[in-house]
């Protein structure tokens, strides 16, 4: 049978069977054209073979001269198979991440590690460290002098003591001054506490916070 391109007339002798009864899409080899053909039944004696073309670069790609090229389905994309491979990467991924969460965390700030369920708490630091328990420390007035009231804590390792204690004179953002104070008490032991008490001179005029430290 003779199949005629409908855009550029090029001329093919096709054998029927290649077309099949329900027809099939063919292609173009000069113009790379598309179309649906269908087998046509004709008593007419088959035409002289058309004469030949030089190969167009569809033809160098693979289409013969005298035949279209039939156009495959396009291949399908299993996508479970790819949904199922991610799914597993992710809770291989997961259970690394668990298995070596403790070292993770021993790797990361402070401040992320809870992401990883770290609970744990700082380790105390080694050897003294006396600090000012800020919540139970308070500057009074008695007997007309002022008067510094707080708590000493150990939060380190070992026995230590105070000697001296050190106040910052504040009006809001700005710093009026600075005084030491001796302050010898202790030892206190690791996680222990202890009570102390210190008159101060008068304060620098216009002062309205008074911070503490001790050393």
């Amino acid at each position: 049978m003779q199949v005629t391109c409908p855009n550029c007339r090029a001329r093919y002798a096709v054998d029927p069977l290649a077309i099949g009864a329900s027809g099939r899409t063919v292609q173009c080899a000069r113009c790379s054209q598309r179309w649906f053909e269908t087998m046509k039944l004709s008593d007419n004696p088959a035409p002289p073979p058309p004469p030949a073309v030089e190969p167009t670069p569809a033809a160098q790609a693979g289409y013969t001269a005298n035949l279209p090229a039939v156009i495959a389905p396009p291949p399908k994309v299993h996508w479970g198979r790819w949904i199922s491979a991610a799914a597993v990467l992710l809770l291989a991924a997961g259970a690394a991440v668990f298995a070596y969460r403790d070292e993770l965390s021993s790797r990361l700030p402070i401040q992320w590690r809870s992401l990883l369920g770290d609970r744990s708490t700082p380790k105390p630091t080694q050897g003294p460290r006396l600090e000012l328990d800020m919540t139970a420390s308070s500057v009074e007035l008695a007997d007309g002098r002022y008067v510094v009231r707080g708590e000493l804590l150990n939060a380190g390792t070992a026995p230590g003591s105070a000697t001296a204690l050190k106040l910052i004179f504040r009006n809001g953002d700005d710093v009026l001054g600075e005084r030491t104070y001796p302050l010898v008490e202790g030892p206190i032991g690791p996680g222990q506490r202890l009570s102390f008490s210190r008159p101060l001179d008068d304060p620098p005029d216009g002062t309205t916070n008074v911070v503490p430290s001790v050393e």
